[in-house]
């Protein structure tokens, strides 16, 4: 049987004694090959671009390109490479900011060598993997998010909303809710404008996305 070619890893750290510590780590692994490390952001794109590696473990805060900065030029560019997220931090923006921008994996960078090497391989085959202590973080920050995107509505425009959701014409809601046409015709443009749409249907179908309307 074929042996599985190893797994090329390439290595973006700033701290030379945690860069060297991980740099020994992986190179024990048999399953893994280091093809170079970068202790830049900048050197760590041209290195990506240069060496091909399998999978990128990237520091968050690395000088010049951080980490995101490196994660959108690789994926303006187009570079076929795997990025494993290292990081600090446990803040939830930078976690989502990581995983939005592409990053298959965030570890801490108090995860332990054993569990960084694990995760590339599994990064290699094209799992996602996030440290356990930053998933609740994360979710937190999805849900806050969720909630951001939901425009206020006020009470008259939260009426005319479900209104025209059952099809009624603005002279028909004018009706309903006496009052003039003139009035529904404001709303509706309060309505567009909070929801970034300009015509009914349009207001329907992004008021259901945002969970405006059932």
């Amino acid at each position: 049987m074929t042996p599985r070619p190893r797994v090329r890893v390439l290595l973006a750290e700033d701290h030379p004694i945690y860069l060297e510590g991980l740099a020994r780590a992986i190179k024990d692994q048999p399953e893994l090959e280091l093809v170079g490390t970068a202790e830049n952001g900048r050197t760590a794109l041209d290195s990506i671009r240069e060496l091909h590696p399998d999978v990128t473990v990237l520091d968050m805060r690395l000088p010049e390109l951080d980490g995101v900065e490196v994660l959108n030029a690789i994926a303006r560019d187009g570079l076929a490479t795997r990025v494993l997220m290292l990081s600090a931090q446990r803040d939830s923006k930078a976690v989502f900011e990581a995983m939005r921008t592409g990053a298959e994996a965030y570890l801490t960078k108090d995860a332990s060598r054993r569990v960084i090497c694990d995760t590339i391989l599994a990064v290699s085959r094209g799992e996602t993997v996030l440290a356990p202590e930053v998933q609740a973080a994360l979710v937190g920050e999805l849900r806050d998010r969720e909630v951001d995107d939901r425009p206020v509505l006020s009470p008259r425009e939260g009426e005319v909303l479900q209104l025209i959701a059952k099809g009624l014409s603005a002279p028909a809601i004018a009706e309903r809710l006496y009052v003039s046409p003139a009035t529904v015709k404001t709303h509706l443009q309060g309505l567009y404008e909070k929801l970034g749409v300009s015509e009914r249907a349009a207001a329907v179908a992004e008021a259901m996305r945002r969970g405006l309307l059932e």
